[in-house]
């Protein structure tokens, strides 16, 4: 199986989906286009043929958080459009020496049921295995950037840069330097990997560093009133209530 790509034209944006790993591009403020967790080393290409069609260009590229599925194409992608690259704040804090905290092996593993969800494609899980060792941090080490540099951070409570119908929110649990991103206007959530799809039902992080984080997190998102949930890994889901299917 390729690449995967969902057009939801309603939401102004697209995911382009290798296997679990998800990529979002939004149309953001005065043709501005933004990519959110770009994850694999081919994200560059495999979005390509949906900048085609799309107006206006890249001018942001950034990420939910520092694991290196959702960075691993970020500097490709930053670099073949000139785009600007923005980091959570936390992230940020990682290139410069701070050591990340990430999942154990064995919390990992309770989210195996990600692997069946979406079609299997060999090219993400090479891809996984090579952005492991070039960008981004997980297992015992720290963060590794390949460049170029960020200009800027999320920070929490902030419009997200190009797009400002979107709205930073700090969402810690899985990581330390996790966030989410909120749409009001279209009730949408982006979730990262704060919130998982799985089987259709949403299902808030069962692999976490910090688990008092991770329901402090838990309790602020199910305030928002979700109707279009948009993970990191797994497939959107849009209801009334998605809260009300967990």
């Amino acid at each position: 199986m390729g690449v995967v790509v969902e057009r939801l034209a309603a939401l102004g944006l697209t995911r382009v989906s290798r296997w679990c790993f998800n990529c979002y591009l939004l149309a953001g403020d005065d043709g501005a286009i933004v990519v959110i967790d770009p994850g694999m080393p081919t994200s560059a290409e495999d979005v390509e043929p949906v900048l085609a069609i799309m107006p206006g260009r890249v001018r942001v590229v950034t990420a939910t958080h520092g694991h290196c599925d959702h960075v691993g194409g970020a500097a490709a992608l930053a670099r073949r459009h000139n785009a600007d690259i923005y980091l959570p704040t936390v992230t940020l804090s990682y290139l410069d020496g701070v050591e990340p905290r990430t999942p154990s092996p064995a919390k990992l593993a309770r989210t195996w049921r990600l692997l069946f969800g979406q079609p299997f494609d060999r090219r993400a899980a090479t891809g996984f295995v090579r952005a492991a060792v070039t960008a981004g941090f997980g297992g015992t080490r720290r963060m590794l950037w390949p460049g170029p540099q960020p200009v800027g951070s999320l920070e929490d409570g902030r419009p997200l840069p190009g797009a400002s119908a979107w709205t930073v929110l700090q969402s810690p649990g899985h990581t330390d330097d996790s966030i989410a991103l909120w749409n009001a206007g279209t009730r949408t959530l982006l979730s990262g990997d704060a919130v998982l799809t799985i089987n259709g039902r949403p299902r808030f992080a069962p692999d976490t560093v910090d688990v008092e984080a991770a329901a402090e997190t838990a309790s602020r998102l199910r305030q928002l009133p979700v109707e279009h949930l948009l993970p990191g890994h797994g497939v959107p889901i849009h209801a009334p209530s998605v809260w009300a299917l967990a």
